[in-house]
């Protein structure tokens, strides 16, 4: 990660390619099927124009969130989220798409309120929505900052996957993939 920044300054900007990138990248998202959007934006006085130390907290965070949700053997139940770290003047903050197969509403929503009260966050720092309306604008909103030069390179770096944050396993990562799509087919055979 230390060479990021570099990377950023080489790409030049190419409009069309930009757009059919941010074109992918909303395909990619709708085939994943996201059911929440969650920003964190982080106080203040936690905020870093370094990445690596923002993703560094934002780890800290989404895995106290998610062990707050499944405290023994949470990475078997790790709920797949895929990350966009955004910039602005003075520090990052993150756009998170994240698909819930298994908790109710209520529950997501307590335990992203225990995880702010347990870093003593203000009510501005996470927010959670769930995504029920046509997605193109939340979509486009979290991958705005995607920019691509005439190669087709893109800046990656600022697309953050939950797998890779938690460093699980792509085998770990398609049993989680396979038990979310059982308990859809359960919720089918439901109705």
């Amino acid at each position: 990660m230390n060479d990021i920044y570099k990377y950023e300054g080489k790409i030049i900007l190419n409009r069309k390619m930009t757009k059919v990138l941010r074109g992918s990248v909303t395909d990619w998202l709708y085939e994943f099927a996201p059911t929440h959007f969650i920003s964190i934006q982080l106080p203040t006085n936690q905020r870093s124009v370094n990445l690596e130390k923002s993703v560094n907290r934002l780890k800290d965070i989404m895995k106290t969130f998610e062990k707050s949700l499944s405290p023994r053997h949470w990475h078997r139940k790790h709920l797949i989220f895929i990350c966009f770290a955004e910039k602005k003047p003075g520090s990052w903050h993150f756009h998170l798409f994240l698909k819930n197969d298994r908790y109710t509403e209520e529950k997501l929503m307590s335990r992203i309120e225990y995880t702010a009260k347990k870093y003593k966050f203000s009510d501005t720092v996470i927010d959670i929505e769930p995504i029920t309306y046509t997605p193109d604008r939340v979509f486009y909103y979290g991958n705005k900052e995607l920019v691509a030069d005439i190669n087709g390179k893109f800046n990656s770096f600022r697309v953050i996957l939950s797998t890779y944050l938690f460093n699980i396993s792509s085998k770990h990562a398609q049993t989680i993939q396979k038990q979310a799509q059982n308990n859809e087919n359960l919720k089918d055979l439901n109705l």
